[in-house]
């Protein structure tokens, strides 16, 4: 009988152990479980690096001493790279500032003619147009909608180079081909839409516009022949797509 109380005694203190582990062990269990964590949600804010391609349009006019004028336009391509800045304010407004330099296939060559100053002789000639560089600084504002999306317009300066010749033979003379490039600046505006379409990487697609104002131009083949140009009118329009990687 008392062999048997004993052995009693043991399984019911053993089985209090063996419950009071398990609860242990529960416990722990419950207290080691780590909450679920929110997603971080998407910020525009920080910098990036990217490339962009394009077609671009011209539209440009020559006027003479005399107030003649002649409109022209030529196509292009346009490729070159970007950087830039943004920050993210007010929940879903960004703003920034953004650096573009791009090599340009602008090229227009139609006849025309010249005048003599000083006798008054008129002669025909192939005058040709091409501007191979645009470059940009402006600054942008835009909204942030759909998580990913960013609506953007942009402004600031510009910069272009002209490439300019007038080929022409004088009467009783040879061939001379009047020439010039010079670097203009003007001012830009555009607009467009930024879609951050997988980590880091943002694809943007826009419009810009570019002026570069009213100007004279003054041509020499080195040797004494000389035109001027009294107002050339420059703009371009431009489409562009591009890529950024945000750092």
């Amino acid at each position: 009988m008392g062999t048997d109380m004993g052995r009693f005694a043991v399984a019911w203190v053993g089985g209090l152990l063996a419950v009071g582990f398990s609860s242990a062990a529960l416990a722990a269990d419950l207290a080691v479980k780590a909450p679920s964590l929110a997603p971080i949600p998407f910020t525009w804010t920080g910098c990036y690096v990217g490339a962009h391609v394009g077609g671009v349009v011209s539209d440009d006019r020559t006027t003479n001493s005399l107030g003649n004028s002649v409109s022209f336009s030529s196509t292009g391509f346009v490729g070159g790279g970007q950087v830039g800045c943004d920050y993210q304010f007010a929940t879903r407004w960004v703003v920034g500032a953004e650096g573009r330099a791009a090599w340009s296939s602008l090229r227009n060559s139609h006849a025309g003619t010249v005048r003599n100053l000083v006798t008054g002789v008129v002669v025909p000639s192939q005058f040709t147009m091409s501007n191979d560089f645009l470059a940009s600084a402006t600054a942008r504002l835009g909204y942030a909608f759909a998580d990913r999306w960013l609506v953007f317009v942009r402004g600031g300066g510009a910069w272009t180079r002209e490439k300019l010749d007038d080929a022409f033979t004088p009467a009783g003379g040879v061939p001379v081909n009047p020439s010039g490039a010079s670097t203009r600046t003007g001012w830009t505006a555009g607009t467009g839409v930024d879609w951050a379409f997988a980590p880091h990487w943002s694809a943007v697609f826009e419009y810009d516009y570019y002026d570069f104002g009213d100007h004279s131009a003054l041509l020499s083949n080195g040797a004494g022949t000389t035109v001027n140009i009294f107002s050339l009118k420059d703009r371009i329009h431009a489409v562009t797509a591009g890529v950024n990687y945000h750092f």
